[in-house]
């Protein structure tokens, strides 16, 4: 298979979805700090555990 050339605008759009990833990542990793600090770092640990 032929290697395909990249072009300027396709690093652009790589470039902006590597953006958009770290901005998910930054907003669940504040989320998750805010409720560790809300409800105390346990809450997490009672949401993973099942009822009994």
């Amino acid at each position: 298979m032929a290697k395909k050339a990249t072009t300027p605008a396709s690093d652009v759009y790589t470039a902006i979805l590597a953006l958009a990833c770290l901005a998910v990542l930054a907003a669940a990793v504040f989320v998750t700090l805010t409720c560790m600090d809300y409800y105390g770092s346990d809450a997490l640990i009672k949401i993973a555990q099942i009822p009994r």
